[in-house]
């Protein structure tokens, strides 16, 4: 994975845990430990499923 992927998809996780933590301000860690672990599970997902496409593209080009 390109580093500039990372770094992307890093920042878009940054900014959706701030989101998350902006948008419940009276809530502690405990509370808002669940939606946090579930964003960073969704950006996990998408630069996982990202990467197999690219792996797969990268594949079909080496057999052609």
């Amino acid at each position: 994975m390109r580093q500039a992927t990372i770094d992307a998809i890093a920042l878009g996780a940054c900014r959706t845990v701030e989101r998350l933590i902006a948008e419940r301000p009276g809530d502690g860690p405990a509370e808002r430990e669940i939606p946090i672990r579930t964003a960073l599970a969704e950006w996990i997902g998408h630069a996982v499923e990202r990467e197999r496409r690219n792996d797969r593209r990268r594949v079909g080009r080496m057999r052609a």
